[in-house]
C-alpha cells in the first residue's frame, strides 16, 4: 500500500453494489478494504481490481462481531488515510411476524444495525483529528417506508436511518459528511433466496447505482447530499 494513498472501507464488498462500489473507487485512486463473510467471492473482487492495476486488501470477517471489527482495525495499515466508510453489508429475511425467530431477528439487527455502528465507532475517531472524512450507509427504500412481513429487516433500517441522522448532528463540526443511501430493490444475490415475485429484470442495476454512489462521495467542498432515494421510473415494486 502507498504510504499516503487515501483508503476506502467496503462492507458487504463480494457482491452487488458493494462490489461495484469497491472496484469504481480503486479506480479513482483509493486503496480499498474489501470486506465480507464469502472468501472466495472477496477473492474475486480482489482479482479484478488487481487486474486492473488497483491495491486492495480483503477481510472476511463478521462486521456484527465486535471482536471481529478489532481485528480489522489491527489490519489497517496507515489508519490515518481512512477517508471513506462505506457501510453497505446487510441481510433480509422475509416472514410473518409469527414465523420468524429470535435468531433470525438478531441475524438481521447484527448485521444491518450493529455492524454498521461497530464499524462507524471504529473509524470516526481518526476523522475527527483529521477534520475530514465520508461515512456512507446504504440503507433501503425500507428505512424511510415500513412494508409487511419485513418486520426485523425494516426495523434495522428504520434504525439505520436514524443511527446516520443522529451521526451527521454529532459530526458536522468535524467536517465530516454522514450520507444516506435508500435505494428501491437491486438485482444483486440479496434476493437470491427470496420469494417475492418481483420482476429481477426489471430491479435497479448495481452499477449504475454504483456510479451514482460514487458521484456523492467526489462532491467538491463543502457540498454533500445527506440523502438520497434510488427508485426506477416505475416506483417501488
Amino acid at each position: 500500500m502507498k504510504k499516503n494513498k487515501p483508503i476506502a472501507i467496503i462492507t458487504g464488498a463480494s457482491t452487488g453494489i458493494g462490489k461495484y462500489i469497491s472496484i469504481k473507487l480503486s479506480n479513482n485512486n483509493y486503496h480499498v478494504i474489501l470486506i465480507a463473510r464469502d472468501m472466495k467471492k472477496l477473492k474475486s473482487v480482489e482479482k479484478i481490481i488487481k487486474e486492473e492495476g488497483n491495491e486492495c486488501s480483503v477481510l472476511s470477517v463478521d462486521i456484527g462481531n465486535e471482536k471481529s471489527v478489532n481485528k480489522i482495525y489491527s489490519e489497517i495499515l496507515n489508519k490515518k488515510n481512512v477517508d471513506v466508510l462505506i457501510n453497505n453489508a446487510g441481510v433480509g429475511i422475509f416472514n410473518k411476524i409469527q414465523n420468524i425467530s429470535l435468531s433470525e431477528w438478531n441475524q438481521q439487527i447484527n448485521t444491518n444495525l450493529t455492524g454498521s455502528f461497530l464499524m462507524t465507532k471504529m473509524i470516526v475517531p481518526n476523522m475527527i483529528k483529521k477534520k475530514t472524512g465520508k461515512i456512507i450507509f446504504i440503507n433501503s427504500i425500507a428505512g424511510l417506508n415500513p412494508y409487511p412481513f419485513s418486520s426485523a429487516y425494516v426495523t434495522s433500517k428504520f434504525g439505520l436511518t436514524g443511527f446516520a441522522s443522529s451521526l451527521r448532528e454529532e459530526l458536522r463540526d468535524h467536517n465530516i459528511k454522514v450520507m444516506s443511501i435508500h435505494p428501491g430493490a437491486i438485482d444483486t444475490p440479496f434476493w437470491d433466496k427470496v420469494d417475492n415475485g418481483f420482476n429481477r429484470e426489471e430491479m435497479l442495476n448495481s452499477i449504475d447505482c454504483a456510479k451514482m454512489i460514487i458521484n456523492n462521495i467526489q462532491a467538491p467542498g463543502n457540498i454533500t447530499i445527506e440523502e438520497m432515494v434510488i427508485r426506477r421510473i416505475a416506483g417501488d415494486f
